[in-house]
């Protein structure tokens, strides 16, 4: 038996001694299925308190009704315990402890920024180290409030959030008033800003600074600090310095926008041939129609259009997508979401979406969901853990619910502190003969998997469903709220499996920086 199978048996008290003993090491080995049985638990323990539905004439008590109540506490208490267990004994099985992160400072902006560090993005939280910008642009905002620029082959190092080393290149820096007091150093010279805006250069051993607001405080070895006041300078015998030579971070916003327009407009050409491939089922790319009178249309942009597989929007409100002249849509409440309609029966998938995610805040965090839960119908969620989940059921003839028939994949956790509120790219796609599930984050392949369950040719539909929601959850089930806490920009549905390399072409093509 599998372990669906055998968590089913534990719970309606017809497992075997020597399936027990198989549950036992696989919830001993394994925190995903620790975490399945604890999820299965709390679901038959609900199923067991629900009220019973008949010709409305109230029932006695009896032995029966005394048994069931007994058994549903007895679960509870034992699915409580296994809990307990699980903190004690196995505590990765915990998913919902508190997010940490050892971050002082962020990377706010870039412009053709490429770091030494290949990992380093507009929007990273920044740890204490070393930072090496080989060429372009970089904007650091610290956590005390000081804003750092750096330009060309420059290399800092992170002290705090109060405190950082320019070990080579050109910073500029501006510290508000909440900033007070952040020092910058140099090879021969200590920069404490009492409020201001300067420049510094840094070669080899010597360094320069140029103040071009407010004041400075320089402390240099064998020196009594020096105080420097608008448009003063401090530079040793090599290491010149005027303020030409420094970008204003004005001017750094001026191309940044110029970047994003470039930008825009290279993903319309793009998305206009994109809108062209035959494999596509629908093509929602949220740009607002101005002769939507009502607000409400999202349109399929497919080709041919077709209208009957537009959507509706219901609750959620028009932001800014990737760049400021694009639109999204963000989804924030409850009755939050975008209807659709998808008819036809396919044999394979692939859905694209680029997606800005606000928080993880419920257990199933909805991408699409089909109207309730019939067979062939594909479910993309994002789990409380920030993993991306997909799942598709197929039950046997003449079975409406219960049993283990649905297929469920999970990928490694993508969504966390560091990667909340921006845009990133996720895929998934699905082929019915192989049963391959493939799940992609910002391009890069982040699972692939085929479920034991699977048998080739059944079909897949979709029939109404929708983004950001769920429409109509299945009856009695515990967790019917969830939609999605944040936005989405451009969503794709194809009816065929897309490359690794398409996938990685769409992340390229659509990526904002």
């Amino acid at each position: 038996m599998n372990l669906e199978s055998l968590i089913h048996a534990k719970l309606d008290g017809e497992i075997t001694p020597e399936q027990h003993a198989q549950l036992e090491a696989l919830l001993r080995d394994d925190w995903q299925a620790r975490r399945l049985y604890l999820e299965l638990a709390d679901q038959h323990a609900r199923l067991l308190q629900q009220p019973v539905v008949n010709t409305g004439r109230l029932k006695q008590p009896s032995l029966i009704s005394r048994t069931v109540r007994w058994r549903t506490s007895a679960l509870i208490a034992s699915a409580a315990a296994i809990v307990l267990l699980a903190f004690i004994v196995w505590p990765r099985a915990a998913v919902d402890q508190e997010a940490t992160s050892n971050g002082v400072a962020m990377v706010s902006d870039t412009l053709d920024a490429d770091f030494a560090e290949t990992a380093v993005r507009s929007g990273d939280t920044i740890a204490p180290g070393i930072l090496t910008l080989n060429k372009g642009l970089a904007q650091i905002e610290f956590f005390s409030g000081a804003t750092v620029l750096i330009e060309g082959a420059t290399q800092i190092e992170i002290l705090s959030a109060w405190e950082a080393r320019c070990v080579s290149g050109r910073v500029r820096v501006h510290v508000p008033p909440a900033a007070k007091g952040f020092l910058m150093h140099a090879p021969d010279v200590k920069l404490e800003d009492l409020g201001t805006e300067f420049a510094l250069n840094v070669t080899g051993q010597d360094s320069a600074v140029h103040v071009f607001d407010g004041e400075v405080i320089a402390h240099t070895k064998d020196k009594a600090p020096a105080s420097l006041k608008v448009g003063m300078s401090l530079a040793s015998t090599t290491a010149g310095v005027s303020p030409q030579d420094f970008l204003p971070i004005s001017e750094l916003q001026g191309l940044i926008r110029q970047r994003e327009q470039r930008r825009f407009q290279q993903w319309q050409a793009w998305s206009e041939g994109v809108s062209k491939d035959s494999r596509l089922i629908a093509y929602y790319t949220f740009q607002h129609e101005p002769d939507d009178r009502w607000d409400r249309l999202v349109s399929n942009l497919a080709a041919p259009q077709l209208k009957q597989r537009a959507g509706g929007a219901v609750g959620a409100q028009w932001t800014q997508g990737r760049w400021p002249a694009k639109e999204a849509l963000e989804f924030k409440r409850p009755g939050d979401r975008l209807r659709l309609n998808l008819d036809g029966s396919y044999t394979a998938l692939t859905l694209s979406a680029w997606v800005k995610v606000d928080s993880v805040d419920k257990k199933y965090n909805s991408l699409l969901l089909t109207d309730g839960y019939d067979n062939g119908e594909p479910h993309w969620q994002i789990y409380e853990d920030g993993s991306l989940m997909f799942s598709i059921i197929y039950r046997p003839d003449g079975i409406t619910r219960g049993g283990d028939w649905n297929q469920i994949y999970f990928s490694k956790p993508v969504f966390g502190p560091d990667s909340l509120g921006r845009w990133h790219h996720i895929a998934v796609s699905y082929d019915n003969q192989s049963g391959q599930v493939i799940q992609y984050f910002d391009g890069a392949e982040v699972s692939r998997e085929v479920s034991k369950l699977h048998h080739a040719g059944r079909p897949i539909s979709y029939g109404p469903c929708e983004l950001g929601n769920w429409g109509l959850p299945t009856q009695g089930h515990p967790f019917p709220i969830r939609n999605l806490n944040g936005a989405i920009d451009e969503f794709a549905i194809y009816a065929a499996v897309l490359s690794g390399a398409e996938i990685q072409s769409i992340f390229e093509n659509g990526n904002p920086k």
